[in-house]
């Protein structure tokens, strides 16, 4: 099972790990979090991080 990384597929930051992933050849999955649309306080996510912070 390919791990999960969480995150706006727009952010500089998630593109570091993502360059990183791709260069070494690793499967994942990439789930988008909406930050501008509070994606990261509803509650799927809450359950995951109950910060509901990076």
């Amino acid at each position: 099972m390919a791990p999960k990384v969480f995150g706006p597929a727009t952010s500089t930051n998630m593109a570091r790990v993502l360059v990183c992933l791709e260069e070494v050849g690793a499967e994942y999955e990439l789930v988008d979090i909406d930050f501008p649309g509070k994606g990261h306080k509803r509650p799927e996510h809450l359950t995951r991080n109950p910060f509901g912070q990076v």
